[in-house]
């Protein structure tokens, strides 16, 4: 659960970053590492969810 709320965390700063930044101030460095660090920690967080509840993957 950790993992989840983590990757949400970064989930929603991305998601904030990309409405509230123009065009013109967006940094493509900044968005693929703020996406690649929440799709770690989602993919991570699920995989343990489903570990936990009994869905063997």
């Amino acid at each position: 659960m950790v993992f989840l709320g983590i990757g949400l965390f970064f989930t929603v700063w991305f998601f904030v970053y990309e409405v509230t930044s123009s065009k013109f101030t967006r940094e493509l460095k900044k968005e693929l590492g703020i996406s690649a660090v929440a799709s770690v920690f989602m993919g991570t967080g699920t995989l343990f969810l489903l570990l936990w509840v009994g869905i063997y993957v």
